[in-house]
């Protein structure tokens, strides 16, 4: 029994050798570092004294002996990035420190402990366990650059290194410091302190913190968030909230008050004020000098140059400022009675029954029962009688000679140097010389011409005419001829119907229950004839075919093949496959062999080979 208790603590203290050993040599990169994710070494350097980097190794170097020359102190590491360059061009470094050097010491009691070089490690499963680099590589003792880091009853873990400690009881608390970084957690809450930083949370009740240049604070139960710096802050507390960016403030209660300043001092300021309880709205710009006012239906406005005076939906005023660089005019508006405006150069007056306009070119006058205008200094002038009752029109344009009268309904005539026109409650008469020329009679019946063709229309029946190569003639609803070059188009409703395309010499044509179609092919016409349901016939530059009730009985001649059809059955009786005549009939006779023939002159083909034109129908 105590033979075998023995090779059992035998065995496993083997194996934690072999698990020391392993982490021991577990890739030979370089000198120890003093972090896993520094570059910075601790430990002996390879080839060197262990009595670290600023200890004289093997007496001054050549370096520092006094010569004529100058001289530069090597660095204790040539392939050492520093960090700044390092964050810039990156790097493969995957932050495993190198294996350490030297022999490899162990001891079991009162725990297993092994070292080799700057490395320790101390097991006293499962209730502590130790791991070490940095140490002093002659005696095993701790150096400023050594890290140790333990776990204690797989609960509370402890590290120690010249960057970072760590006391973590998991997983009640925590306090860790990176660097100049300092934080503790306990539970819910956290403290953080960093030069010119601190941070204090009470999760999820409290949120403060602060910067060199600004701060926060969260408060779920006040309903409240802020955070500032330089640059900028805003809080929400409520229904309060403020928003700063630089100088410019925006703030307000909602939905009582809302404000704004941007606070510019360089003569472009803007403010604004809102109150929406008592329909009060206030904005005003340095820059342009201007103000608006909004006090529920009355709206008042200022500028340098005009006054704005309202009082929505009724009254409406502008008066301009001529003092200031605005213009002197003058506009009222009382709706709806009356508009009455005024400047240097237009006047406008306004009433339900009454307009009045007046520029310096245009005088135009409007009423119920006449109306006059006069434009560019009286070239042009046009009188009407109405429009409500339009009796009597007239103008005239003496810069381009032209000239209309109406007295409606009876007639109405133009003249002008590009045409004329005539209208009559019967007759009219429309001309654009040398383009085109339109005559209209009653009820319906217009002829128009011009430089493409002609169309005559008697509506809603007959249209007929020609555009250049294109031609229509439609009798509605029973007849539809459409003519162009690439094919035309005729309909005799219902009865008739026919599509022909001239690109490709097709044809559709349907008549009562018979159907005719054809196209052009590679030798000739390929046509069909059908009587439906009864009888089919066809051709192409190859062959020919019939059929009876779509194939109850026909035939079908394709080149040297030949089919035919019985119960709508294709059966090939020559060339392709044709059946084999039975046993015991007797062998057709040879075909003679062919004898040379001379090459014929070029005639007319023969009229079997001479591509067919189809039938007329």
């Amino acid at each position: 029994m105590n033979r075998a208790r023995l090779a059992s603590l035998l065995a496993f203290l083997s194996v934690l050798g072999t698990v020391g050993r392993a982490e021991a040599q577990a890739g030979k990169q370089g000198p120890t570092q003093s972090s896993p994710t520094r570059s910075r070494q601790v430990g002996p350097q390879r080839g060197g004294a262990p009595g670290g980097e600023d200890e004289d190794q093997g007496g001054p170097s050549p370096s520092a002996q006094p010569t004529g020359e100058p001289t530069v102190q090597a660095p204790a590491d040539p392939l050492a990035i520093p960090e700044g360059v390092a964050d810039r061009i990156g790097t493969d470094y995957d932050g495993h420190p190198p294996s350490p050097e030297g022999a490899l010491h162990r001891s079991f009691f009162p725990l297993y402990e092994e070292r080799r070089g700057d490395y320790r490690l101390r097991l006293l499963p499962p209730l502590y366990l130790e791991h070490t680099r940095g140490l002093d590589p002659k005696t095993g003792a701790t150096t400023d650059k050594t890290d140790r880091e333990s776990l204690a009853a797989l609960l509370f873990y402890q590290r120690r290194s010249p960057n970072l400690d760590a006391d973590i009881l998991f997983p009640i608390a925590w306090r860790v410091r990176e660097r100049q970084n300092h934080v503790l957690v306990l539970g819910p809450f956290v403290h953080r302190e960093a030069p010119k930083e601190n941070d204090n949370w009470l999760a999820p009740l409290y949120f403060q913190g602060s910067r060199a240049d600004g701060g926060y604070f969260h408060s779920l139960p006040l309903l409240t968030t802020s955070h500032w710096n330089e640059k900028g802050a805003f809080t929400l507390a409520g229904p309060y909230f403020r928003d700063r960016t630089g100088s410019d403030v925006d703030w307000g209660v909602a939905p009582f008050v809302f404000a704004g300043d941007n606070g510019n001092q360089d003569g472009a300021r803007k403010t604004y004020t809102l109150i929406p309880p008592l329909l009060f709205f206030n904005r005003t710009r340095e820059l342009d000098e201007s103000r608006l006012t909004v006090v529920g239906p009355v709206i008042s406005e200022s500028t340098p140059k005009r006054t704005i005076f309202d009082v929505a939906p009724l009254f409406f005023s502008i008066n301009g400022k001529p003092e200031t660089g605005g213009v002197k005019e003058a506009h009222y508006t009382l709706f709806p009675l009356f508009h009455y405006g005024k400047s240097p150069t237009q006047s406008l007056f306004v009433t339900p029954l009454y307009l009045r306009r007046v520029t310096p070119t245009v005088d135009t006058l409007v009423t119920p029962l006449f109306s006059h205008a006069t434009t560019r200094n009286n070239s042009t002038s046009l009188t009407v009688a109405g429009p409500i009752v339009p009796l009597y029109y007239r103008k005239t344009d003496i810069d381009i000679g032209y000239k209309a009268l109406g007295i409606f309904p009876f007639y109405y005539g133009s003249h002008s140097p590009t045409g004329t026109a005539l209208a009559t409650p019967l007759f009219a008469r429309f001309e654009n010389y040398n383009v085109s020329r339109t005559y209209w009679a009653f009820p319906s019946i217009v002829y128009e011409r011009d430089q493409k063709g002609w169309e005559v229309d008697v509506h809603p029946l007959l249209y007929l005419g020609r555009s250049d190569h294109s031609t229509h003639t439609v009798l509605a609803p029973i007849f539809w001829d459409f003519a162009n070059p690439k094919g035309r188009t005729t309909i005799g409703f219902p009865l008739y119907w026919r599509f022909a395309d001239t690109t490709d010499d097709s044809v559709t044509q349907v008549a009562a229950n018979t159907l005719y179609r054809q196209k052009r092919v590679s030798g000739g016409l390929d046509w069909q004839f059908h009587l439906l349901p009864v009888f089919s016939y066809g051709q192409s530059p190859t062959g020919h075919w019939w059929n009876v009730l779509f194939g109850l009985a026909g035939y079908d001649r394709d080149g040297a093949t030949a089919k035919v059809k019985a119960l709508w059955i294709p059966i090939t009786v020559a060339g392709g496959n044709a059946p084999k005549a039975p046993e015991g009939a007797p062998a057709p006779a040879p075909a003679p062999a062919p004898s040379p023939a001379p090459t014929p002159a070029p005639t007319s083909p023969p009229p079997s080979q001479a591509p067919s034109t189809g039938p007329v129908f």
